[in-house]
């Protein structure tokens, strides 16, 4: 399940969803802001013109991303907790928020801010959910406005290492992380990079896992997200993916790319 491309990618203006990465199933592979309105017919011509994503002629990366897509393959669930710091251009100082994570292969998932706002983000097959209960406001809208199924394909849900290299030159470089391989992720296509300079993924030796994840945006702004206490193939209750708002909440059929709370992933 290689969510890779959370923040970003929803896509549709400058906030977005990932990746991923949890994260990069985490998988998440955060596309930060990947273009959000692009019709299918056009994303088909660029997968025709995407180099086909061969595996690395570098051994240990070839071995890593190996054992990283059949960890993909065998994770079915995921929960994790995540803290995330925002370093943004405006900003003096850092946004520093944290919350839980939880997927349900193949296409349910719920990103949860405890703090210091909550939110919750809740995508399913159907329909894209956003609750910001200090507000009392609500989105809900159908997944087929966002393109229909290539809402996913984004997303990254279910992706593996050869999908992911339609849209990213992929290398290993030095881990400053203890136990972990570190990926370098590079956009190919020009509809990415104008929103995506970089990602990072340190994926853990024993596990193939994300273990934190970073994007650099075109504009020098960045995310960093940390995961911990990630569990896999745990039974996940169904209503983690359901959002029962209250009677008093304000709900749009408009999609405001998580700007609305001012947060995205």
């Amino acid at each position: 399940m290689a969510l890779l491309w959370f923040r970003g990618v929803i896509i549709v203006r400058r906030t977005g969803f990932i990746p991923v990465a949890l994260l990069v199933s985490l998988g998440l592979a955060l596309a930060a802001n990947a273009p959000g309105m692009v019709t299918a017919s056009s994303e088909d011509a660029d997968d025709r013109d995407a180099h086909k994503a061969g595996r690395s002629a570098d051994p240990m990366l070839a071995r890593i991303l190996d054992a990283f897509d059949r960890k993909q393959k065998e994770t079915t669930t995921l929960v994790a907790g995540f803290s995330e710091r925002k370093d943004l251009k405006l900003l003096a100082k850092p946004v520093l928020s944290r919350g839980e994570f939880f997927y349900n292969r193949p296409n349910q998932v719920r990103w949860e801010y405890l703090e210091p706002d909550r939110k919750v983000f809740v995508i399913t097959e159907s329909m894209y959910v956003a609750y910001y209960p200090a507000l009392k406001r609500a989105e809900e809208v159908p997944i087929k406005k966002f393109v229909g199924k290539r809402l996913f394909r984004f997303i990254g849900l279910g992706q593996s290492i050869e999908e992911l290299g339609k849209y990213y030159d992929i290398r290993l470089a030095p881990s400053d992380i203890k136990e972990t391989h570190l990926l370098l992720l590079t956009p190919r296509k020009k509809r990415v990079r104008d929103h995506v300079a970089e990602m990072k993924i340190w994926v853990d030796a024993a596990t193939f896992l994300p273990r934190q994840l970073q994007y650099l945006e075109a504009d020098g702004d960045s995310t960093l997200l940390t995961f911990h206490d990630i569990r896999v193939n745990e039974k996940v209750a169904s209503a983690q993916f359901r959002i029962e708002l209250p009677k008093d909440v304000v709900v749009s059929e408009t999609f405001n790319g998580f700007s609305l709370g001012q947060q995205s992933f």
